[in-house]
C-alpha cells in the first residue's frame, strides 16, 4: 500500500494499542502485506508489535480482521458477533481459539470496524481447492486424516458444556423466539421474511413450513459455533486442533445443529460435488459416533437438523445470487435461485422431486465455487 497509508496505520494502531489494551505501553508496530479496499469482505492483515507490560518486554504476532457493516451473509451477523464471541471463549478456556486482543467497532479509527487476536500457525483444510482433491490433507496418510477429524469434532463438542447463561447471554436474541430450537427457527423465519421480496422458492418454503411443523418439543439450549466446517479450523502438522475461528455465526440452540453443519459441509465438499472424500476421514456414521462420545449423549432429532442447516445455508445461496445479480454476474430472471446445490439437497431430504440443473446453474456457481457441467 501507499507510504503514507501503511504509516497511517501503524502510528493509528500504535496509539489503538496503548490506549485499549491493559498493561501496554511502548509499543511499536509494523503491519505488512495490508491493502485496505472498501469491498464486501472481510480484510485481514498482520502486524508485528513489540511492547512492554508487566512481565517486561514483548514481542508477538498479530492478526487485524476489518469487516464492512453493509453487507449480511447472514441475518444477525457481524463483527460484534464475533468480537464477543471470541473475548468470552478466550476467558472460558474450553476451545482452543486465537489469543483475544480487543475489538473496536468505531469506524473513524481504520476505516471500518476491525477487532485483532493473536496469530496461530497452522493450517486448515481448504474448501478452495476442495481438501478432497489437493493440500495437506491429501498428503497424509488415511489414519493422520481419521485423527485430523476427530480432533476437530471434539473440539467443537466441548461447546455443549458451556452454561450459556454464564457469559454468553449475549447470544440470546429474544425477538426471534425464545433461546434454543425456537429461536433459531424463528431468526430463520426473519431471514427468509427479509430475503423473499415476493419471491415463491419451492423448495426453501417447504423447508421453512416443515422446520416449523416439526420442531422438537425438548431440546437442549447449548453455544453454537455456528460455522463448524474444516475449513474454520487450524490444524497443526500432526492433525492437532491449534484453534477454531470464525465465530461471527454463533448462536444458541441445540448441540446437533453444529453437528449437522459439519456433516452438510462435509457431504457438499464431496458427494454434491461429485468428488470421492479421502479414505480415512470418518463416515456420516463415524462422525455421530464421535460427536455422542464426546458430548456424552445420543444425538436426537438429527435428521431434523440436517433440514434445518440445509434451508440456512440455502438462504446464504439466495444472498449470493442477489448480490451476484447487483453487480452484474447474472441476470434477474436467472433460474438457480431455485436449482442449486442447496435446493437440491432440501428436495432429497424433504423427499421432494429434484430441481433440474442447467446453464443458469453453472453461471451462478461459476462465480463461487465452479462445477464442472454434465
Amino acid at each position: 500500500m501507499a507510504a503514507v497509508a501503511l504509516q497511517h496505520v501503524t502510528v493509528t494502531l500504535r496509539d489503538w494499542f496503548e490506549a485499549n489494551v491493559g498493561g501496554w505501553r511502548d509499543v511499536e508496530v509494523r503491519p505488512h502485506d495490508v491493502e485496505l479496499g472498501a469491498g464486501f469482505s472481510a480484510e485481514i492483515f498482520f502486524v508485528d508489535v513489540t511492547y512492554i507490560d508487566r512481565d517486561g518486554p514483548q514481542a508477538r504476532t498479530l492478526v487485524v480482521r476489518r469487516q464492512p457493516t453493509d453487507f449480511e451473509v447472514v441475518l444477525g451477523s457481524s463483527l460484534a458477533l464475533q468480537g464477543k464471541m471470541m473475548a468470552a471463549l478466550d476467558a472460558w478456556g474450553g476451545v482452543p481459539v486465537p489469543p483475544w486482543i480487543g475489538m473496536e467497532l468505531d469506524t473513524s479509527v481504520l476505516g471500518l470496524p476491525f477487532l485483532v487476536m493473536g496469530k496461530v500457525d497452522g493450517q486448515c483444510a481448504t474448501q478452495r481447492p476442495n481438501y478432497n482433491v489437493d493440500g495437506w490433507l491429501k498428503d497424509m496418510e488415511p489414519a493422520g486424516r481419521a485423527r485430523s477429524f476427530r480432533n476437530a469434532i471434539h473440539a467443537f463438542a466441548n461447546l455443549s458444556k458451556i452454561d450459556w447463561k454464564q457469559g454468553f447471554d449475549f447470544l440470546a436474541r429474544n425477538e426471534w423466539g425464545k433461546p434454543g430450537v425456537d429461536q433459531y427457527v424463528g431468526h430463520l423465519v426473519a431471514w427468509h421474511a427479509g430475503c423473499a421480496k415476493g419471491r415463491s422458492m419451492r423448495y426453501i418454503d417447504a423447508a421453512l413450513d416443515h422446520i416449523q411443523r416439526h420442531k422438537p418439543l425438548h431440546a437442549p439450549v447449548n453455544v453454537l459455533w455456528g460455522d463448524a466446517t474444516p475449513s474454520n479450523v487450524m490444524f497443526d502438522a500432526s492433525g492437532e486442533v491449534q484453534a477454531l475461528i470464525d465465530w461471527e455465526l454463533a448462536a444458541l440452540g441445540p448441540a446437533e445443529l453444529d453437528l449437522a453443519w459439519w456433516l452438510y459441509f462435509d457431504d457438499l465438499f464431496s458427494r454434491r460435488f461429485g468428488i470421492e472424500r479421502l479414505p480415512g476421514l470418518p463416515t456420516r456414521d463415524e462422525t455421530i459416533a464421535i460427536w455422542e462420545a464426546a458430548v456424552g449423549r445420543k444425538a436426537e432429532n438429527l435428521e431434523y437438523y440436517d433440514v434445518v442447516v440445509a434451508l440456512r445455508m440455502a438462504l446464504v445461496a439466495v444472498g449470493a445470487f442477489d448480490r451476484q445479480v447487483s453487480v452484474g454476474n447474472i441476470k434477474a430472471d436467472n433460474k438457480s435461485i431455485d436449482a442449486n446445490l442447496m435446493t437440491l439437497y432440501l428436495a432429497e431430504r424433504l423427499g421432494m422431486e429434484p430441481p433440474e440443473f442447467g446453464p443458469d446453474f453453472y453461471a451462478f456457481m461459476s462465480n463461487l465455487t465452479p462445477v464442472e457441467e454434465k
